[in-house]
């Protein structure tokens, strides 16, 4: 292999791994890898494509921000583009900066440089979320998120159960001259964030209920934000920091600080400098009182304190050329390896984690670090008594990092996986070559909360007021072990749990009694068979009728239903030849479980692939897709040669774009009611496009005209 096709074999290996680590981190809101190492690994990659410019594109992640949009919230057009920061993470880069924006100041000339054209504002970096907020004439009109740096989600009800941001700009609340409230549109970007001891609070209080805990305040605080469930968001103790105005009457930076914090905003602390050497002096005095703060910081941004010059420096099409973040390296101290526990998750998960000789890390005293998985621990080759490595970079357990293999002990054993489920003793197996190792028994003890939770949900048993708590507080004293343990529950079982009154628990005993009037599909998603979902159970309970004829029917009858295939009727018919499944099943038949399919099977959109985009004008995208579903036809989450047709609302954005570039028909809400009507009524269903109802078409920035 010659130098140019390895570079480009590293290429290519480092965009799979940081396209995934970034998914990961804007998405679902997991740190797979640290910000040093994705940083490192985004540089490297920018040379490769310097070396090789074919190799660049407009999509690549050197040439755009991270997009953290998700198809659950309308879509909000930033007036002007929120970008990331750069990064560097010594002086000597810091230095660079310096130079290439002074040398670019120095070559506008024509006297534009005003007094503080040099001045440069240092503050704290805060590990949290970017946030636009948008006032017209006081009032808060919009939030968004960053998203992709062109248009974010719309976050705004969310955005207003935090108390640091205020709903209106009152003057005489804040003692101001009215004069001094911005007129018209005003815009004010910060950083929403978690402080400490909150996040540890939030965390408790899950473990308490039997939830996943998050990883970070970041994280944590990246998730609230896209809660669909406002009073759960109020729930979330989120704070925000304004830092920038984007549109600003103000000369400097400086300036824009102090009229946030004349307007009720919480601002943070600021030091100036003149140049890279008191540039790296703060970096040092902030970076020593981080962990006396009490919220995480990992880093210091610099930005230029002359708005004008800002604005004749400009942009990259990923970052300013006016501002950089100093990254403060991840903190790293060394232990030795007492032992390794294997934590099973909600889901079967089995996790590797390490107990330490206690050492200080980061202002506190560390006693465990996550192994993350057994890949992870082969690859460090890790041994009992070993000296490890031990970084804590904003995570709740800190990671191991290395070994000092030249300090292990003679006949050290090293640390292999179990062979059975440490719970409950079942045979741990890989699936479908998944890094993880899992135990795939669902009463498993570790996994029965989740358990629970699957089958009370609303896609699947629909049991109302059984929320994570009871079900914790239920599990806990006793009263359920098993799913056919909650037909059992007396109304003295519910009111013996902790706040819960006698009305309570009246209706979470009706709502439980109910569910019994669901029908087969309901109870087929619930039972939580692996790779059973919605759609496929709903398929197996209108072909088979009754559950009776899915026990007994074979694999190749299972395989042969609509959309089941191989590897899920293989699951279904395992599930119901496997003893302690049956028994449950014979347990939930006699205590009057569903067994019959009840709904009608409609032919309307046999054979019909949709995509719904946008917000519907009286109805949840939910509702929408079992519409498009209980009328026979399937919903895609992607727009592709295989869609049938997209139904769009308002804010529909790359989807509806997508549908129009390949001439896919477009239809509204309206429309797909009519047709449901018309099929109902018994009248002919009209497959035309334009002719069917009033059909939104984009324009050509991708916006909606019917709306």
């Amino acid at each position: 292999m010659d130098q140019k096709e390895f570079d480009k074999t590293r290429y290519f290996e480092l965009k799979k791994q940081l396209e995934e680590a970034s998914r990961l981190y804007y998405k679902e809101g997991v740190s797979p890898m640290s910000d040093q190492d994705f940083d490192f690994g985004l540089k490297e990659m920018e040379a490769l494509e310097a070396k090789y410019p074919e190799l660049r594109g407009n999509a690549s992640l050197t040439q755009r921000v991270g997009s953290d949009l998700t198809n659950d919230f309308a879509k909000v057009a930033h007036a002007i583009p929120m970008l990331s920061i750069a990064n560097v993470y010594s002086a000597e880069e810091m230095a660079e900066f310096v130079k290439a924006a002074e040398e670019g100041m120095e070559s506008l000339g024509d006297g534009k440089q005003a007094t503080s054209a040099h001045t440069w504002i240092c503050e704290r970096k805060i590990d949290g979320v970017s946030l636009s907020i948008v006032y017209e004439n006081g009032r808060l009109k919009q939030a968004a998120t960053r998203g992709d740096g062109a248009q974010g989600d719309d976050v705004t009800l969310n955005a207003l159960t935090i108390a640091d941001i205020p709903e209106t700009l009152d003057a005489k609340k804040l003692k101001i001259d009215p004069s001094e409230i911005p007129q018209g549109t005003f815009e004010v970007r910060g950083e929403v964030y978690m402080e400490r001891e909150a996040f540890e609070r939030l965390n408790e209080q899950f473990i308490l209920e039997g939830k996943k805990i998050f990883q970070n305040p970041r994280n944590t605080v990246s998730g609230s934000l896209k809660l669909k469930s406002v009073a759960e968001c109020k729930t979330r103790p989120m704070r925000f920091f304004a830092y920038h105005i984007p549109q600003s009457n103000n000369k400097t930076h400086e300036e824009n600080l102090q009229q946030l914090k004349k307007l009720g905003f919480h601002t943070n602390d600021y030091w100036t400098a003149d140049n890279t050497d008191e540039i790296m002096k703060i970096s040092e005095q902030i970076g020593t009182s981080r962990d006396s703060l009490p919220f995480e910081i990992d880093g210091m941004v610099v930005k230029l304190n002359d708005l004008a010059m800002q604005r004749a420096l400009g942009t990259t099409s990923k970052s300013p050329r006016w501002a950089i973040a100093y990254k403060f390296k991840a903190e790293r101290a060394y232990t030795p390896l007492l032992s390794v526990e294997f934590q099973v998750g909600r889901t079967g998960a089995v996790t590797p984690v390490a107990n330490l000789a206690p050492v200080r890390l980061a202002g506190t005293t560390v006693k465990r670090a996550t192994l993350h998985n057994f890949d992870e621990v082969a690859r460090l080759d890790l041994h009992f008594g070993d000296t490890v490595g031990v970084e804590k970079g904003g995570e709740i357990i800190p990671k191991i990092t290395d070994v000092k293999k030249e300090l292990r002990p003679a006949g050290a054993i090293p640390v292999t996986a179990p062979a059975n489920c440490p719970v409950c003793g079942e045979p741990l197996t890989h699936i479908d070559n998944e890094v993880i190792l899992r135990c795939e028994n669902m009463h498993c003890p570790a996994q029965v909360q989740c358990l629970f939770e699957h089958f009370v949900s609303r896609e699947a048993m629909n049991i109302e007021n059984l929320g994570p708590a009871l079900i914790a507080s239920l599990i806990a004293t006793g009263k359920i072990k098993r799913i056919p343990d909650l037909y059992r529950l007396t109304i003295e079982d519910l009111e013996s749990q902790e706040r819960m009154a006698k009305k309570s628990a009246k209706n979470v005993y009706d709502a439980i009694a109910a569910s019994k009037e669901r029908s087969l599909e309901n109870l087929l998603h619930g039972l939580g068979i692996r790779f059973v979902g919605r759609t496929s159970a709903r398929n197996l309970a209108k072909h088979f009728r009754t559950l009776e004829k899915i026990r007994t029917a074979t694999v190749e009858d299972l395989q042969n239903v609509n959309d089941v295939g191989e590897r899920i009727g293989k699951s279904v018919y395992d599930f119901f030849h496997t003893e302690r499944y049956t028994q449950e099943i014979d347990e939930l038949i006699e205590l009057g479980c569903p067994t019959e399919f009840k709904g009608v099977v409609k032919t309307l959109f046999q054979g019909q692939t949709a995509v719904i985009t946008g917000t519907l004008p009286s109805m949840e995208r939910e509702e929408a897709r079992k519409l498009i579903e209980e009328n026979g036809g399937k919903v895609s989450g992607s727009v592709s040669k295989k869609t049938s047709w997209v139904l769009a609302g308002e804010a529909a954005g790359s989807k509806l774009m997508k549908a129009n570039e390949l001439g896919i028909p477009v239809h509204d809400e309206a429309w797909l009611l009519e047709q449901i009507a018309n099929s109902d009524s018994g009248e002919e269903s009209s497959d035309n496009d334009s002719e069917a109802g009033n059909i939104p078409q984009a324009d050509a920035n991708g916006q909606l005209s019917l709306f």
